[in-house]
C-alpha cells in the first residue's frame, strides 16, 4: 500500500470527517485522535454517538490527509502548532464560543484536548480524555527509542500493508472489527518526519494544564500498560481539581475504548448525556 498524499489545505485548516445528527441544536463532539491514528479512527464510537450528537473528527497535522510538517515547523514546536491548529478549528466549529463543543481526545489528542479545555474554556463545554499523554518527564533516550519504533512500524505499513495488517489484527484481536482497517491506513499515512521527533505532548507540565481545567472533564484510563498509572492518578487527585473525574476501566490498555468498548461506553455515554448540554 502506498501512503496517501496529503490534500491541499489552507494554512491552519485541517480536514474534518463529519458525521452524526443533522439536528442544528445537537451538541458537537470534536474527536482528537492519538499519535499515528487519524480522524477516521473512531468508527465504533461514532456508530454509538452519531444518533445524538454532531461529530467532527479532524486529521491532526502530520496525520491522515492533513498537511505534513515543514522542516522549520519540526525544528520549532510541532505539538504547540498542533494545539494552535486545534484551537482554530474548535473556534470555527463553536462559532467563536457561541456554541461550545465537547472535546474527546485519546493519548496525544487527549493531551491537546486538555490544553484547549484549560486555556480556552470559552470554546468547550466538557471534555473526555482517554488515557491522555500526561508524562512527568521523558528522557531523550526514551523519546528516541519510541520514535525509532514508531517510524519502523509505520514504514512496515507503507511497505507491505497486508502483512502489517495481518499482524495488527492478531495483536488486537479483541478490538471491534470496524476499528482495524482505519487504524492500519492511518499508520501508512503518518508523517515520518514528525514521528522521528519523538514528540507527542506539550512542553507545559501536564499538572499545570490539569490544574487549570475549569470545565467538566472525565479522564478515562485502564489497568494494563497505560499512561495514567496508579502513581499518575494519585497526582491527579492531589491537584484537588473538582472539575476532574477519573474512571478506571479494568482490563483495558492504553486504547481503552477499543480494548473494552462496552465498559468504556457504559461509563462515558451517561457522563456525556449529563454534561453535553
Amino acid at each position: 500500500m502506498v501512503a496517501r498524499m496529503p490534500q491541499p489545505t489552507a494554512p491552519g485548516r485541517l480536514p474534518v470527517h463529519w458525521s452524526g445528527s443533522s439536528d442544528p441544536a445537537a451538541t458537537t463532539l470534536v474527536l482528537l485522535h492519538g499519535l499515528t491514528d487519524s480522524g477516521e479512527c473512531w468508527p465504533d464510537a461514532v456508530g454509538r454517538w452519531q444518533g445524538t450528537y454532531r461529530i467532527a473528527a479532524p486529521d491532526a497535522r502530520g496525520h491522515g490527509a492533513s498537511p505534513r510538517y515543514t522542516a522549520d515547523q519540526l525544528a520549532a514546536d510541532p505539538i504547540e502548532l498542533m494545539y494552535r491548529d486545534t484551537v482554530d478549528l474548535v473556534s470555527e466549529i463553536s462559532r467563536g464560543g457561541a456554541d461550545p463543543v465537547v472535546l474527546i481526545g485519546h493519548s496525544m489528542g487527549g493531551g491537546i484536548a486538555a490544553a484547549v479545555a484549560a486555556r480556552r474554556p470559552d470554546l468547550v463545554r466538557a471534555a473526555v480524555l482517554e488515557d491522555p499523554a500526561w508524562f512527568d518527564q521523558v528522557s531523550w533516550a526514551d523519546r528516541h527509542e519510541s520514535a525509532v519504533e514508531r517510524v519502523a512500524t509505520c514504514q512496515e505499513f507503507r511497505d507491505d500493508f497486508a502483512t502489517a495488517m495481518a499482524l495488527g489484527k492478531a495483536e488486537n484481536a479483541g478490538w471491534p472489527e470496524a476499528e482495524l482497517d482505519p487504524w492500519g491506513r492511518a499508520k501508512a499515512d503518518s508523517d515520518l518526519g514528525f514521528l522521528a521527533t519523538g514528540l507527542a505532548f506539550l512542553d507545559t507540565p501536564w499538572t499545570a494544564i490539569a490544574a487549570a481545567i475549569r470545565v467538566p472533564t472525565l479522564v478515562v484510563t485502564g489497568t494494563h500498560e497505560v499512561i495514567l498509572s496508579a502513581q499518575v492518578r494519585t497526582a491527579i487527585e492531589a491537584l484537588g481539581n473538582d472539575h476532574l473525574e477519573v474512571a478506571v476501566v479494568d482490563g483495558a490498555g492504553h486504547c481503552v475504548r477499543r480494548d473494552r468498548p462496552e465498559a468504556f461506553h457504559a461509563r462515558v455515554d451517561p457522563w456525556l448525556a449529563a454534561h453535553a448540554g
